[in-house]
């Protein structure tokens, strides 16, 4: 089984699904090359999933639908209700692909950054390294290329890391790293290049907003941006934004 045949059969896997995936999964972990691009999809599907369900189909589009004619008929019924269907799916991709900023679209914003990230971490994301010893994930981030020189708030160093990895927004690597907090919860820190985001302004301090229940900040810091996630409020937030 090839690289090309493995990528084919995992791109296919779901969550729930690791008994009929048993030998590419372990065949994915032991390849490093062929764990982070499956990792990468994962991470995808993970955003896509949290743009589909928190996009709706307008209240009414099977309204509009059906005053564009009719089929006499129960033909027209089972009709009507795959159109409906089809087109209501349709709507909320091309809400979500609307977006969606990708590689040939200059100029992210920190929004899409940000939103990007936070759903990222809706759910505990898998680490690359895992490790409770701050320096021994640092340097693994040096080794990797993806990080170095890393000015982590000093309130954020009294917490116990779990691991890192590395992500990729607009073709930039994105350095993750987690905390864990005394009540149990994470804290999670991305530090990207000041290069991904030309738009982001020095002015202000930290730039913070919020979604939904989670609470993002992020600063310039020389040529890296740094944005820290709670799943908390601004309250919670502003514990850990002690610079070094």
């Amino acid at each position: 089984m090839d690289d090309v045949e493995m990528r084919s059969i995992l791109g296919a896997y779901r969550a729930g699904e690791d008994a009929r995936f048993q030998e590419a999964i372990k065949r994915a972990e032991a390849d490093p090359d062929l764990a982070r691009w499956w990792a990468d999809e994962q991470a995808l599907d993970r955003i896509i999933e949290a743009k589909l369900l928190s996009t709706e189909a307008p209240s009414d589009l099977e309204e509009r639908l059906l005053s564009r004619g009719k089929i006499g008929g129960a033909r027209w019924n089972n009709r009507r209700r795959l159109i409906t269907l089809a087109v209501a799916a349709v709507v909320v991709l091309a809400a979500f692909f609307g977006s969606w900023k990708g590689p040939f679209q200059p100029a992210a914003s920190l929004a899409d950054y940000r939103d990007e990230m936070i759903s990222f971490v809706k759910v505990e994301p898998t680490l690359e390294l895992q490790s409770t010893q701050l320096s021994h994930v640092t340097d693994w981030l040096q080794k990797s290329g993806a990080a170095s020189q890393l000015e982590i708030p000093k309130e954020l160093q009294k917490l116990t890391p779990l691991g890192s990895r590395i992500l990729r927004f607009r073709g930039h690597d994105v350095a993750l790293i987690c905390f864990r907090r005394p009540e149990g919860d994470l804290v999670h820190l991305f530090v990207i290049d000041r290069a991904a985001l030309p738009k982001f302004s020095r002015a202000g301090g930290h730039q913070v907003s919020s979604e939904e229940k989670w609470t993002a900040a992020a600063w310039p810091e020389d040529d890296k941006v740094y944005l820290l996630v709670v799943e908390g409020d601004h309250e919670l937030l502003e514990r850990f934004l002690t610079t070094a």
